[in-house]
């Protein structure tokens, strides 16, 4: 058995640390602690730096279960309190929230609560974290893990234990964590191995780097979880076994990828087909996954060392070398993920908590710090929106600077920290025209614009107060397009998220030399976990999926929410734009005011409409009075837009809509 940090002094038999109660105050025990963390575990690579030394160098390259299941897949749910609530939202007049198509009001898709919350995007996984919450008094990071276990199981095309992410927590002491589990490059890798085929980075076995999820659980759970280890895979093992039903957006992505996924290797992927036939399971279908569950189930029992040593290890390794790859079971043993100090900002009287590179983070930091200074009151104006996207270039062009900083021979750390500050935001608002835009160069950017897609977000919040902002990934949808059939294991493709050295972009941009391939560094991400804090306690507890789109879509949120007055429900249901620099085009989702795409087209935008950008945000927001809000992106995932709050309904509908 797992030795386990359950509130009881012993459990079952085992011997376990005494946990006092919880509560609201500064008072925690010794093992929940931050200023502790650093003592009790190992927290940067300097352990790994160490093994590193002597790692060898690879000489080859080698439901029946009940579940309720919304037509939106993009989930609630709250415990202990619930009220269904219209939405707060100062322009409420404008923006008429009625809906005339025989449509249920948006209202109903938000849920208001006094306790805690979890928000991701499959209502069986909202629904195993908030048991976690209220039935096994577990913490905010114990309900995140379990809900993002379950995720990997049922949305195994975006995250699972065989890719990585990032984890902000804030503790209710007030101090705060990030768990970097983001996946490292294998010992064997080296700068140019893709120059020859770039696609060798996106398939097989030489795109998967060292997953880091489970590590990064395992740690986080050390110091802030209180339900047993175990516990936490017990569900997620439950839908494995019994089966869990197809959701629509599964369906739908297994359709789009038919062109390689239907006559893939069914020993791999058969999990995904009608027994015997050559036919997707339909939305609705009971899946099973009975490998992925016998191997959730060795981790629940052996801890980290049932993932990076032993049968699941070795297994692992055999099958990635089979399929091309590098990985080693030295790499396994090797990985270590980051717990790091969070990186900090004030913005909009609130105080910013997110990720450090190679996250993120810093740019929303950088985004955030920019808008601050300009006027965006007016959500109906074009010149706000204008100045909203000229922010968003910048902070794109930021992104070009991060790497991770392990690299030291590249370490970029003092100009990461230059674009987070006041002075460089006062710079590039001196910088930005409210009567035209510009062409890239003008936006300064060192090296191209790094694509990355997928993740998955979650966002909890406990009665303590203690909040985590998880994001997960996979990367590209499936990963590396490999699953090992013994350990039901679906494998990230996260080296694609290097930049390869010789090949200049479309804009005759090199690639960035902070975000080359080195064994053991970690790739570049667009992922942005972020919790802002207001009069002490968690305030917004906020992230997306979508790769690149994910910064942008927070970012807005936030001008949603701090400078419109918008309320979480109007923040994710409205529409969005989005700009990162290269390609030279502002994406403008479906709804948005036709006054303000000219105004955007006289300033010299180039404009592309779309169904969806593309982000999808998780969010829940604790109001001044203490109510809780939680909404999930209930319509963009699937690509269609059931109704603008400015505009009334859209002109079509397809199922999603019918709410």
């Amino acid at each position: 058995m797992v030795q386990t940090t359950s509130r009881s002094s012993v459990a079952e038999g085992d011997e376990e640390t005494a946990v006092p109660s919880p509560s609201s105050s500064t008072e925690t025990s010794p093992l929940l602690t931050p200023n502790n963390i650093d003592q009790q575990t190992p927290t940067h690579r300097s352990s790994l730096k160490r093994r590193i030394r002597t790692l060898p160098v690879a000489t080859t390259i080698t439901t029946t279960l009940a579940a309720l299941l919304s037509v939106f897949f993009f989930s609630i749910l709250i415990y202990l309190v619930v009220t269904k609530h219209p939405a707060h939202n100062k322009n409420n007049n404008n923006n008429n929230n009625n809906n005339n198509n025989g449509h249920q009001n948006l209202s109903d898709h938000l849920i208001t609560a006094k306790n805690g919350a979890v928000a991701s995007d499959v209502e069986v996984c909202s629904t195993i974290g908030v048991d976690i919450l209220k039935l096994k008094n577990g913490t905010a990071v114990d309900a995140a893990i379990a809900t993002a276990l379950c995720i990997g199981v049922v949305n195994m095309y975006a995250s699972g234990i065989g890719g990585g992410g990032f984890m902000v927590i804030r503790h209710q002491n007030g101090s705060s964590k990030t768990v970097n589990f983001r996946e490292m490059a294998p010992g064997a890798a080296w700068k140019d191995m893709y120059n020859s085929d770039p696609m060798l980075a996106q398939r097989g076995g030489l795109a998967v780097g060292i997953p880091g999820e489970i590590d990064g659980y395992w740690k986080a759970w050390k110091m802030y979880g209180r339900v047993r280890w175990e516990d936490l895979f017990e569900p997620s093992i439950r839908l494995c076994e019994e089966g869990v039903r197809v959701t629509r957006y599964l369906a739908r992505r297994m359709n789009i990828e038919k062109g390689w996924l239907r006559p893939a290797d069914k020993k791999q992927w058969g999990f995904l087909f009608r027994n015997g036939t050559d036919e997707f399971l339909e939305e609705g279908e009971v899946m099973y996954r009975p490998a992925l569950g016998k191997t959730l189930r060795v981790i629940a029992e052996k801890g980290l060392d049932g993932f990076y040593k032993g049968g699941v290890a070795k297994r692992l390794v055999k099958f990635v070398r089979e399929k091309g790859g590098i990985l080693t079971l030295e790499d396994l043993e090797a990985y270590e993920s980051d717990v790091e100090e969070t990186a900090k900002s004030w913005a909009f009287g609130r105080e910013i908590l997110t990720c450090k590179a190679p996250c993120s983070g810093p740019v929303l930091i950088e985004g955030l710090n920019i808008a601050e200074g300009l006027d965006m009151s007016n959500d109906r104006s074009g010149l706000v929106t204008h100045r909203i996207i000229e922010t968003m270039k910048w902070l794109s062009a930021g992104r070009t600077e991060l790497g991770d900083p392990f690299d030291s021979d590249v370490s970029n750390v003092a100009r990461v920290a230059e674009i987070q500050s006041k002075q460089f935001a006062a710079m590039v608002r001196r910088n930005i025209s409210d009567t035209r835009t510009y062409g890239w160069k003008h936006y300064n950017p060192s090296y191209e614009f790094k694509e990355d897609h997928g993740t998955s977000h979650m966002s909890a919040l406990d009665s303590d107060g203690m909040a985590v902002a998880l994001t997960t990934t996979v990367n590209l949808y499936f990963g590396a397009r490999i699953c090992d059939p013994e350990t039901g294991i679906v494998l990230n493709n996260q080296m694609d998220d290097f930049s390869i050295p010789g090949t200049d972009n479309y804009f005759q941009l090199q690639p960035s030399i902070y975000n080359f391939v080195k064994p053991y560094k970690r790739p570049l991400s667009s992922m942005a976990p972020t919790i802002t804090v207001y009069n002490g306690y968690p305030s917004l507890i906020i992230g997306g999926s979508g790769g690149s789109r994910i910064v942008t879509g927070v970012f807005l949120s936030f001008i949603k929410i701090y400078q419109w007055g918008y309320s979480l429900l109007d923040t994710i249901h409205t529409p969005r734009v989005h700009h990162q620099l290269m390609p030279e085009v502002a994406f403008v989702e479906k709804g948005l005011r036709e006054d303000i795409i000219q105004g955007l087209e006289a300033r010299g935008h180039k404009i592309e409409r779309m169904n969806s950008i593309g982000s999808v945000i998780q969010a829940i927001h604790k109001l001044p009075d203490g109510e809780i809000h939680a909404v999930s992106d209930f319509w963009r995932k699937g690509g269609e837009l059931p109704c603008s709050l400015s505009d009334g309904c859209g002109d079509s509908h397809d199922d999603d809509a019918d709410f």
